[in-house]
């Protein structure tokens, strides 16, 4: 705690330990009748009481002779969290996230006062709110236990579990948050919603046969005698209850990637609370998250929202800047000083994770103060100079172990630790882009990836080429990839001839009516089908054998004569390129276009990149959820399409898509190729690591064996039970034991034996492409480790520990 001589002045986020000076500073005590205090690590000061500036001297200290007058705040947050620890076990990881929300909320309430000057600022403050939401969002892929080990920072809005499918307390909230809404459109017929569920959605669904009514508006609103409603102004659909469970409407929406993304949720319960607080129902706007809440900290979270809500707060600003909207000329350089820091920590000779991920952060922040215009508001900057100064103590700290001989599991928390803090930057960079409403836009960077030159000076288009193909490019997003996949082909009604190419995403066949699986892109069968899907690098990691696809090759099978004239007769067919695996920079794209640019233009050929854009396109940041394609075609011919796309096109928050835009654009082309050519290398010294000892057919005493895959650029290792440890620890001949029994026996095996070998390290249970560190993942019958960015030291540090996972199995079944 600063002493009398030495008192430290809050800038709402950001702690400065320089003297105060105020014979020369206004300042101005703002009282909020709502309670509430923003929090970072230095919270646990004013939880004690800190020396405060203000008007006239308190009774119960003495003012030190530099101050004008003292006086002693009690920081409500500070008392409302101790309920909280009270109350879960669980309270030490959500400190800074319950500080900051609170906090957060705390400031707008003290502005609730004045409602034209809220009302005029309230999309700013919905920015504001959603950030913090969205802050909530970023351990959706972490197991508690995982997090809680790791040190990471949580937030009870999560459900257990990961993935695209678990619906997170988000989604619950908007779902409130609609019906409300809903509620007050029907008034005096409120009633009739108390038979519908609720569910927030990118468009309209179809399901189980049930008449669906499209309205555009809540206008005259009237639900008698319906049964599945799609209200396109509110991005609902309502279902009756007696028709769905919301578990199933759930798992169903999740397997099409239909559900609202995370972030539209944030923006729905931003809007909700930033007009419940305007209105002066701050209690209203606490309640209204109630659903949000999940586990075993949702009642200590709600119980300190509440209490800290009872009793008001005294909040220090300075008159020269307000928190809500901008920083002081002193914060600002702070922020200056802790970016300059982090840049020049000095990465030479470091891992490769230090480095590329600093230059990704140097380009997409370019110039600090411009950065910050035309302002950046206080919590913010608070919160980002001090995740820069985190990452640059972790630069200092790599530095010295890299000197010593420091063991694997000292390099795995520190990287850890180091991906904790870029993903809080990454926030901050969504949110400030999002704040200045700048950025380019999504059409403009895939288009430059597509047809620009390639990096590394490999051929490309020509200059003719790319215009040409230039004016038969449409791009389009979506919440999700396979949202987008399904938009695609639902956009083409009269085609249900559909061909998927073998090692797919294994979610991708159920989109489809009668999909049709090939092994080859040479296969004769597929020149009769007109949709379809292949991965060039393929995704699915359940397959026992899996072997990459030549997309040039396919190009050239479906159309053996290249035709100058338009489309005359032949049945025309559209190709999706799934390249989630994949860089729209990487050359086999151009390569793919140059094949397919005669049959483009003569009208036969519908050619779609399409991408994931959650996790590798992020540096594995995963912030927000969204798919793209890149699609070209000869729009005369395909102008039916065309237009069911724009007419089933899906809402994209402006943020998520300008942050993807950037992270697709510019010299970060270089960064995130040699992020994925990093991965690659890596996934081939594993393969190489494990195949020394449990190939496939090995016979030695070991549970495990690789799984064979040819693909030279996959990203991901695969390995499954033997069939001679199944025989043996099922009692059975090798062809008796069933599929079924080999995912179950893989499943319970993975939980109790393999993942605890590897709880000192921070590789953990997360199963998906892009992240910085090597995560792992049950597939049915097999377990899939997919890699990320770390030294070789670590890579064989796993390969040791699964070869050992393995072997002890194996020593069970001998003890049997």
């Amino acid at each position: 705690m600063p002493g009398f001589g030495e008192i430290s002045t809050i800038y709402s986020g950001c702690r400065s330990t320089s003297p105060a000076k105020t014979a020369d500073k206004k300042i101005e005590m703002s009282r909020s009748c709502e309670g509430l205090k923003r929090d970072s690590n230095w919270m646990a000061e004013l939880d004690q009481g800190l020396i405060f500036q203000s008007s006239p001297a308190s009774p119960q200290v003495s003012a030190p002779s530099d101050v004008f007058a003292c006086e002693l705040v009690r920081s409500n947050i500070g008392e409302s969290f101790k309920l909280v620890e009270k109350l879960t076990p669980h309270a030490k990881s959500i400190r800074n996230w319950f500080h900051s929300f609170a906090g957060t909320l705390s400031l707008l309430g003290s502005r609730a006062f004045n409602k034209e000057e809220f009302r005029q600022d309230s999309n700013r403050y919905e920015k504001l709110l959603k950030s913090e939401l969205m802050r909530g969002q970023l351990q959706a892929t972490y197991r508690s236990g995982d997090a809680d080990r790791l040190d990471r920072s949580r937030s009870p809005l999560v459900r257990e579990g990961y993935s695209r499918a678990v619906r997170t307390g988000l989604w619950m909230a908007a779902a409130d948050m609609r019906t409300e809404q809903l509620r007050d459109a029907l008034k005096e017929k409120a009633q009739q919603l108390d038979d519908f569920l609720v569910f927030p959605v990118s468009r309209a669904v179809e399901y189980k046969g049930m008449t669906l009514t499209r309205l555009s508006g809540v206008d005259n609103l009237h639900l008698s005698g319906l049964h599945s409603v799609y209200i396109e102004s509110l991005r609902v659909q309502l279902i009756l209850k007696t028709s769905v469970t919301l578990d199933e409407m759930d798992g169903h929406l999740g397997r099409q990637g239909l559900r609202a993304s995370p972030s539209e949720c944030a923006e729905i319960c931003a809007q909700s609370l930033v007009r419940k607080i305007s209105e002066g129902d701050i209690l209203g706007a606490l309640k209204s998250l109630n659903n949000a809440f999940h586990g075993e900290s949702a009642t200590a979270v709600q119980r300190g929202l509440f209490e800290t809500h009872l009793a008001p707060n005294t909040l220090m600003v300075l008159e020269e800047s307000d928190p809500l909207v901008g920083s002081s000329l002193e914060q600002l350089k702070w922020l200056r000083q802790a970016y300059e820091n982090c840049l020049n920590a000095g990465t030479e000779g470091l891992p490769f994770f230090l480095v590329q991920n600093i230059q990704v952060i140097s380009h997409l922040m370019g110039d600090i103060e411009e950065f910050a215009k035309p302002s950046l508001p206080a919590t913010i900057c608070g919160d980002l100079t001090d995740t820069l100064e985190d990452a640059a103590h972790l630069i200092f700290k790599a530095g010295i172990m890299a000197g010593a001989q420091s063991q694997p599991q000292a390099w795995s928390l520190l990287m850890e630790h180091f991906y904790q803090a870029m993903q809080d930057i990454h926030r901050v960079i969504l949110f400030q882009q999002d704040w200045a409403g700048r950025g380019p836009g999504l059409r403009s960077s895939v288009e430059s990836l597509l047809l620009s030159a390639p990096a590394g000076g490999t051929a490309g288009l020509s200059m003719d080429d790319a215009q040409a193909l230039s004016k038969l490019l449409t791009v389009e997003r979506a919440p999700h990839a396979l949202a987008m996949l399904e938009q695609i082909y639902a956009s083409l009604p009269g085609q249900n001839s559909v061909a998927y190419l073998a090692g797919g995403y294994y979610e991708t066949p159920g989109l489809f009516k009668d999909p049709v699986c090939f092994d080859w892109v040479t296969d004769p069968g597929l020149i009769e089908k007109d949709f379809v899907v292949l991965e060039p690098h393929p995704n699915n990691a359940a397959q026992f054998s899996v072997h990459a696809h030549d997309p040039v090759a396919l190009i050239h099978h479906l159309f053996p004569r290249e035709l100058k004239s338009g489309f005359d007769g032949p049945r025309q067919c559209t190709v999706v390129m799934d390249v989630t695996l994949s860089h729209l920079g990487e050359s086999q794209i151009r390569e793919t276009l140059l094949a397919a640019k005669p049959h483009i233009e003569s009208g036969r050929l519908n050619l779609i990149f399409l991408q994931s854009g959650t996790k590798f396109v992020q540096n594995g940041m995963d912030l927000v959820n969204i798919g793209y394609a890149a699609i070209f075609n000869q729009q005369p011919y395909w102008a039916d399409f065309q237009a069911s796309m724009v007419d089933k096109r899906m809402y994209v928050p402006k943020g998520d898509e300008g942050y993807i835009a950037r992270m697709l654009s510019g010299k970060n082309l270089q960064y995130s190729l040699a992020y994925l050519e990093k991965v690659r290398r890596n996934t081939a010294l594993l393969r190489t690591l494990l195949e020394a000892e449990i190939a496939w057919g090995h016979g030695r005493k070991n549970a495990y064996e690789i799984c064979v895959n040819t693909d030279e650029k996959t990203v991901y290792v695969s390995f499954r039970l033997t069939d001679a440890y199944l025989a043996k620890t099922l009692r059975k001949t090798e062809a008796e034991v069933s599929s079924q029994e080999r995912a179950a026996l893989n499943a319970e095996l993975y939980e109790a034996k393999f993942l605890p070998v590897f709880e000192d390290l921070s590789a953990v249970d997360r199963s998906s492409f892009g992240f910085n560190i090597t995560n792992f993942g049950e597939c049915g019958e097999t377990v899939r480790i997919t890699l990320g960015i770390e030294e070789p030291s670590l890579l064989k540090e796993y390969a040791k520990r699964i070869i050992h996972a393995g072997a002890t199995i194996y020593s069970g079944l001998e003890e049997i």
